[in-house]
């Protein structure tokens, strides 16, 4: 959350957007998303081919946090690349 003077505030680049992976309840993907400022951020729950569609049509930079990881990869290996699109 930005504290400082708002004249001395950036400018919010909409632009920039980052997801991080929190969690996989299969065959759920948890994670949360932000826009430009991490105070516009939201936590979204999808299934993994809807993830994936959604992380490439937004083109968000992605963190995986290290509990997640190892799940993802096993996600991804058992969702056919027809239904990953």
């Amino acid at each position: 959350m930005w504290t400082g003077d708002e004249a001395d505030r950036p400018p919010l680049d909409i632009d920039a957007r980052w997801i991080r992976v929190t969690e996989v309840r299969s065959p759920f993907v948890l994670f949360e998303f932000t826009i430009g400022d991490p105070d516009l951020t939201v936590e979204l729950i999808m299934p993994y081919p809807a993830f994936e569609e959604f992380r490439r049509v937004q083109h968000a930079i992605v963190d995986i946090s290290p509990e997640a990881a190892a799940p993802l990869r096993a996600l991804a290996a058992r969702t056919p690349a027809a239904v990953a699109m």
